[in-house]
């Protein structure tokens, strides 16, 4: 799991207008219970997969023709090598990665699917797909490309936000 960096206290708030503060606000409820709802999303998905959510995880960050380091994948999942290799260990009993030594670095181990991992990880697609079909159908006929381009400045916001 990624070591999270102690929170330094906030000094001072940004000015802001009440309006803005009171988005604001609205903004960290609104992205907070959104977190909460696709976690319960993953967990559920991942349940009827018969898979733990790191293991989902992980199947969603290798792609299927991809061989992956292990420390590349711990990287990208922000875990430890020691926690990276449990979930690698659950995943080559289920048959669904298997693990082989890199041919130039022996030190190094790499991850890739197996035909029954593509196919799970497939089906895994398939599930999330049909999970954001069915939420779309919960909006309002109108609403579903305002929320997308919504939600893509809200990323691009996000994304400057890290960079700072």
């Amino acid at each position: 799991m990624m070591s999270l960096s102690p929170i330094e206290p906030v000094q001072t708030l940004i000015p802001m207008s009440t309006h803005d503060n009171e988005l604001a606000e609205q903004l960290a409820d609104l992205t907070y219970e959104l977190l909460e709802n696709c976690q319960v999303k993953i967990e559920r998905t991942a349940h009827k997969l018969n898979l733990t959510v790191a293991e989902f995880k992980l199947l969603r960050s290798i792609g299927d023709d991809e061989k992956v380091a292990a420390g590349v994948l711990a990287n990208r999942l922000g875990l430890s090598s020691s926690r990276l290799t449990r979930i690698i260990d659950g995943l080559v009993a289920k048959r669904i990665v298997k693990k082989s030594v890199c041919g130039k670095d022996r030190r190094v181990v790499e991850i890739q699917l197996t035909p029954e991992g593509v196919q799970t990880s497939d089906q895994l697609k398939l599930m999330y797909v049909t999970v954001h079909q069915e939420i779309i159908g919960l909006l309002p006929s109108d609403a579903g490309e305002s929320v997308i381009l919504a939600m893509q400045k809200l990323r691009s916001a996000t994304h400057e936000w890290i960079k700072e």
